[in-house]
């Protein structure tokens, strides 16, 4: 059961030296997609808790690896976004609108006070936690406790800490530019914030943007200081430095504290152990009856049925949470492949090198760089797995709605060997379809197969596409996902053995393709004799189809009728009303002798049957003998064969005279 790996991951990240940032609710100082850091500013807290604001400065750059907020929270859908302890990450961002007026946003993990608002999304985030903070210090030695000192020294200084947050480019041009007014002093005046405001936002707002608010740096008069100043936004980290160099979180037994309260707010305690009442992990009852549908008129007492836990348990699956949602996106899907490793002895440093050398975008980067173009992220999220103490792995394949995951099936303990051996079965099939050597992948073949025909267009040409453009963006085409998500765990387990759905759409794409004037049966025959021959048995079902006497009589069929393909045919809508819908018209073997007629007829009214007596008569005899069932899949696969049969190009010679 991949829950039991999941425990087991979340065991080993509690026990890393650097646990923190494994915890589901405390989040890294974040970073922008340069690896940009916000912001930064250190301020210092003496013996007695107070905070020193007169030699607040900015955070070295060096130390901000090591920067962490906690985001509590009593239930995983709490939005209140409650402070208790430690670091702030804050943000506010402000958006012109069509109508000139400016909107601004929150983020981060810190609100400030709205009058605006309904209670309690009114108050401030200290506000906000108070009651939980009561909670947790209610049965504890208070005079001792570093928590209730450092929340009432925030408590006497709020009004500060929450104007550095609303007046981030004040403070982050008071810092950078060096003053004789003491930070006490400036953080109080009013007029001094205005006019470092304004000088930070002209400074770091963009000509354009300027331009927008109709304002001009030349001209700033009173209503554009105004309107300029309504635009102000930012992004900041507040780093509390404790005495003796220590961040917040060093304090072990405060954090253990809140982490308590956390954990108690998530369960209830039964006989049989911990069981959830609130929604933690996405495959167990919690108690929450709008979440529980998939548990109809079950007893909540029986709830330690679907799982109880140890209290060490629950502290592990508090660590693991995150690690067991990343995985990867089936191309053109909604579906997500998530794999946890087994094995020996696994450290945290192995979790997570696991999990770096699977990640997306970093195999994605790779595979585009890679001149032979060997890798397949499908396959690489295995085999990039070096660490010798791995063995084995479960796989969860998880689909993406609009608002959270669900999970609809798994597959335990698929050993690593076995899993390698598959894949390099499938890649030496890749490589040995056609004839130049083309590396053949599975996204490409069964997107060509099982995805949608269009003609674009613009570029006048057939493409096979696995997501289709709505009104809400791109959505993936059911065949195609559907598909995709029958078959690949059955690839992953060395199941695939039959797959009767691949050859009815292949024959769908090529007739579309013909319609639109551009046939591409030569290339997607390749396609198809790829996915067919990954398929594990013992037949070779690519040649079953070839030998099979209905693909025989349709391949003579299509030797008739290539006397009417291309331009230079008689019948110019021969192609695409017989052509491209082909298996229509041979639905059964009387239908199949009716078109072979009324071909032959046509060779007569245009005087080619002087090539095409012996194909004919050839035909006439295998009709006549055929026996066994009549596919017509297999028939038009063999008059397509023939049909698009490439003419020989004729050899030119060289005579000496």
């Amino acid at each position: 059961m991949s829950l039991d790996t999941v425990l087991k991951i979340g065991k080993a990240l509690r026990n890393a030296p650097d646990n923190l940032k494994y915890f589901k609710y405390v989040s890294p100082c974040p970073t922008d997609k340069d690896g940009n850091y916000p912001f930064c500013i250190s301020v210092p807290v003496l013996e007695d808790f107070s905070f020193d604001w007169n030699n607040i400065k900015e955070t070295p750059e060096n130390a901000r690896n090591k920067l962490y907020y906690l985001r509590f929270k009593t239930s995983d859908s709490d939005g209140l976004m409650k402070y208790i302890f430690g670091d702030i990450y804050y943000s506010t961002t402000a958006t012109i609108k069509k109508d000139g007026s400016v909107e601004t946003a929150e983020g981060g993990g810190y609100r400030l006070e709205s009058k605006n608002a309904k209670p309690p999304y009114n108050k401030s985030s200290f506000d906000r936690g108070a009651e939980d903070f009561e909670s947790i210090i209610k049965n504890i030695d208070k005079e001792k406790f570093v928590l209730l000192k450092f929340r009432n020294a925030f408590s006497k200084d709020q009004t500060i800490i929450e104007t550095i947050l609303g007046k981030i480019s004040a403070v982050k041009y008071y810092l950078e530019n060096p003053s004789k007014k003491d930070f006490l002093s400036f953080i109080k005046d009013d007029a001094f914030i205005k006019e470092y405001t304004i000088k930070e936002l002209l400074q770091k707002t963009s000509k354009a943007t300027l331009k927008k608010l109709g304002i001009s740096e030349a001209e700033l008069d009173e209503e554009k200081r105004k309107k300029l100043l309504e635009y102000d936004n930012g992004e900041i980290f507040i780093q509390f430095e404790f005495p003796k160099n220590k961040q917040w979180y060093d304090y072990k037994e405060e954090l253990a504290q809140i982490n308590e309260k956390m954990f108690l707010d998530f369960v209830d305690k039964s006989d049989n152990g911990f069981v959830l009442k609130k929604t933690l992990y996405k495959t167990l009852c919690s108690g929450d009856k709008k979440n529980d549908i998939q548990f109809p008129g079950f007893d909540l007492a029986a709830k330690f049925k679907s799982k109880s836990f140890s209290n060490e348990e629950i502290q592990d699956l508090f660590y693991a949470i995150d690690f067991s949602k990343k995985g990867k996106f089936i191309p053109g899907t909604n579906i997500k492949i998530i794999v946890l490793p087994h094995g020996n002895n696994l450290t945290a440093d192995n979790y997570v090198e696991f999990q770096q050398k699977g990640d997306e975008e970093r195999i994605v980067d790779e595979n585009e760089n890679n001149s032979e173009n060997e890798g397949e992220p499908l396959f690489d999220i295995f085999e990039k797995s070096d660490i010798e103490n791995i063995t084995s792995f479960d796989v969860i394949f998880s689909k993406k709605g609009e608002r959270t995951e669900v999970d609809l099936s798994e597959i335990s303990g698929i050993e690593k060997s076995k899993i390698r051996a598959t894949i390099q079965r499938i890649r030496n099939r890749g490589l040995n379809i056609f004839p130049k050597g083309k590396q053949f992948k599975l996204e490409w073949s069964l997107t060509n197969i099982m995805g949608k025909a269009i003609f674009d267009e613009k570029e006048k040409r057939v493409k096979f596409v696995n997501r289709t453009k709505t009104g809400s963006g791109l959505k993936p085409v059911p065949s195609y996902q559907s598909h995709f998500l029958k078959i690949l765990p059955l690839i992953y387990t060395d199941n695939y053995h039959f797959d009767g759905t691949l050859f009815p759409h292949f024959i769908q794409n090529v007739e579309f393709s013909i319609r639109a004037g551009d046939p591409k049966f030569n290339f997607l025959k390749f396609d198809l004799e790829f996915l067919l021959s990954i398929q594990n048995n013992q037949n070779n079902r690519y040649m079953d189809i070839t030998n099979s006497a209905s693909y025989q009589i349709g391949n003579l069929l299509g030797s008739l009728a290539k006397n009417f393909s291309g331009d230079k045919s008689p019948i110019k809508s021969f192609e695409k009303n017989f052509v491209g819908n082909l298996s229509r018209r041979i639905s059964t073997i009387n239908d199949f002798v009716k078109l072979k007629n009324d071909i032959e007829q046509k060779l007569i009214m245009h005087e080619k049957t002087k090539f095409t007596y012996q194909t004919s008569y050839e035909l006439s005899q295998k009709v006549k003998d055929f026996k066994g069932v009549y596919d017509r899949e297999e028939s038009a696969f063999g008059f397509f064969e023939a049909y698009f049969k490439p003419i020989p190009k004729k050899e030119i010679t060289n005579s000496e005279n």
